[in-house]
């Protein structure tokens, strides 16, 4: 027998024996005398935070008489009492409350019984109770957390409270969680939850799938800085179903951008474990890379559906059902792509990707006002990288289709115009088809390629006729938003011609939504403070969840469009090569560019730096006359 007790790991649960251990005396046999220390330590362990259940070998009915007439029945979960044997109790309480072994501590008398569970258990804590009881509230590894409200106990008998209804009533576990009504809230105030955050991050083991702690000030730090990051996206996520509400039960860190999808950090409380909330929102975010670090309890995808989830909106005390999530069409830059993870996750989004290793661009006059049977029939557009064929084709459906349609054309006016040889316009971005140029002047594709330079207002008469097309294809739409630029100093200052351009592309698009009763004109300048400026162009998490908030709170208050007969049948618009004015041709009138004039921001390669020297020298223009 031992005469002293080490605990191992953190106690999150304590596990009684009753006859000789929580009380003096056997049941069964006679009369018996509470403990009243004991009494009291499971009102402590529950002020902590820390869960106290039962094995006993008795009779359930007497057991609970003695304990409610105590006062201390319902601080128990999932107690088991019978005359089976105590290892299957364990076992069974432990997979009920979702906890491992290893953070539970079973207390007993009888030898037999040590030993059986030590045999059934390696890693989990086992003492008589002479050993451990005396020291058990002063030991480090059950000092818990300050609860005294006793949530983490009215969560676990609300999880008690399922199990017992999911075995009585028969049906299998997909079945029962079909009629559980769950609902998840996602709460992008990380800066409110954080403590709890970190809290789950540093506790969690069978469910934190990264493993990455925060059990330092340097990794704090770090965790700070990377929420600052506008490619940076995450969400306490909170759960409630027919049993009750559950708290913060989960939480995500996810790095997204046009080369990237991955999660920092994939937390979850064991608490709501086999319910596949952890695959729901993983699908949820298009199944975002994630080096797992084992051991976890569940891989990610259990399910072949996972279709009893709702989502709510609302406090964490909302209760107000599970609505139908807005269907949303996101098309511009990476303002957008930042803005759309907190917006409705029924969207699709027309916005930065990557194409042959190069970044792709949808915010293009060309994408939106192209001929569509030049662009079907096109041999050149699949070896450039940008849009394709399919987005171009797809885009009609989506917009028809959506409810609110989101836009952020600023970067449209920006660069310039290819105009392939058969019929297509690109827009040229310096990042993107810039750098593709740069890296392989000799490409095929270039040898009947033509170059243009349109002024900013025949551009700006490119945007008009952009919201127009996007206004009669979507006539579902309830509210269209028009996103405004930012004309502020950064971090750095803004170039002058920058903030002319942005100027000029806030007062367009205010005039072209003053004329369209469903467009609404969102300032940025108004919205985003100056501290969430990253620089002119990107601007902080927080300032995206402005954004999206702002947009949100349109959205919600929106009231859906009565469709006219008068509207036009989605889509048919967009097969301008039946109308005689022609993109293609409007692109070719402007001023046309050699090709020594179009190189990236960034050069990669030897000849894009050879091409900007050229292109300072003072004799460049008799070079680019004899190149065109």
């Amino acid at each position: 027998m031992s005469l002293s007790f080490q605990p191992t790991a953190n106690i999150k649960l304590v596990i009684w024996d009753l006859d000789e251990t929580f009380w003096d005396g056997t049941l069964s046999e006679g009369g018996i005398r509470l403990i009243e220390s004991n009494l009291a330590m499971v009102r402590t362990l529950a002020d902590r935070g820390i869960l106290s259940s039962i094995v006993s070998k008795n009779d359930r009915e007497p057991v609970e008489a003695v304990l409610t007439q105590a006062g201390i029945w319902d601080h128990f979960v999932f107690p088991k009492i019978s005359w089976n044997s105590k290892g299957s109790q364990i076992a069974d309480i432990l997979k009920q409350a979702n906890l491992r072994p290893d953070n539970a501590l079973f207390i007993d008398d009888n030898a037999i019984n040590i030993e059986e569970a030590r045999f059934r258990f390696p890693t989990m804590m086992i003492a008589y109770p002479h050993d451990v009881l005396p020291v058990l509230l002063s030991l480090p590894e059950a000092k818990g957390k300050n609860d005294r409200e006793h949530s983490r106990l009215t969560q676990y008998k609300q999880l008690e409270r399922k199990v017992v209804e999911q075995v009585e009533s028969g049906l299998d576990n997909v079945e029962f969680l079909r009629q559980s009504d769950i609902r998840l809230r996602f709460d992008f105030d990380i800066e409110g939850n954080f403590d709890r955050i970190v809290e789950l991050i540093n506790r969690s083991n069978q469910l934190n799938y990264t493993k990455k702690r925060l059990d330092t000030e340097e990794a704090l730090d770090e965790f700070r800085e990377q929420m600052n990051r506008h490619d940076t996206f995450a969400a306490a996520i909170f759960a409630s179903d027919r049993y009750g509400t559950h708290g913060l039960i989960g939480f995500y860190m996810q790095q997204r951008n046009e080369r990237a999808n991955r999660l920092v950090h994939y937390v979850w409380s064991c608490r709501m474990m086999n319910a596949g909330l952890e695959q729901y929102v993983y699908e949820r975010l298009n199944k975002p890379e994630l080096d797992v670090v084992e051991p976890v309890s569940n891989p990610i995808s259990v399910f072949d559906v996972v279709d009893w989830v709702g989502e709510q909106s609302g406090g964490e005390d909302a209760d107000a059902g599970v609505a139908k999530a807005t269907q949303l069409l996101l098309l511009g830059s990476c303002d957008l792509t930042a803005v759309a993870s907190y917006c409705s996750a029924n969207r699709r989004e027309y916005v930065n990707g990557v194409k042959h290793g190069i970044m792709t661009r949808y915010d293009d006059f060309g994408f939106l006002l192209g001929d569509a049977d030049a662009i079907a029939a096109s041999r050149v557009l699949p070896m450039l990288p940008a849009w394709d064929a399919a987005a171009f084709a797809a885009f009609d459906t989506a917009l028809s289709e959506s409810e609110i349609v989101i836009v952020s054309l600023f970067a449209a006016l920006k660069g310039h115009h290819l105009v392939t040889g058969d019929g297509v316009v690109v827009r040229i971005h310096p990042e993107g088809l810039g750098h593709a140029i740069d890296s392989d002047p000799g490409a095929a594709w270039l040898a009947d390629t033509a170059f243009y330079d349109i002024t900013i207002e025949r551009k700006l008469d490119l945007l008009a006729r952009s919201i127009d097309r996007i206004d009669r294809g979507s006539p579902a739409a309830r509210h269209k938003f028009l996103l405004g630029a930012n004309t502020r100093d950064g971090q750095k200052p803004m170039r002058a011609e920058d903030r002319v351009l942005a100027e000029g592309y806030n007062a367009a698009c205010e005039a072209l939504c003053a004329d369209r009763p469903d467009w609404v004109f969102v300032s940025i300048d108004a919205i985003i403070t100056r501290d969430k400026l990253m620089d002119d162009r990107h601007y902080t998490r927080i300032g995206y969840l402005d954004i999206a908030n702002h947009l949100n709170e349109r959205i919600a208050a929106a009231q859906r469009k009565p469709t006219s007969s008068a509207d036009p049948t989605p889509g048919s618009d967009r097969r301008l090569s039946k109308d005689p004015w022609s993109l293609a041709q409007f692109v070719s009138q402007s001023r046309k560019l050699s090709r020594l004039a179009i190189f990236g921001n960034r050069p990669k390669t030897h000849f894009a730096p050879i091409k900007q020297a050229v292109k300072l020298m003072p004799f460049s223009r008799i070079l680019r006359r004899k190149i065109a």
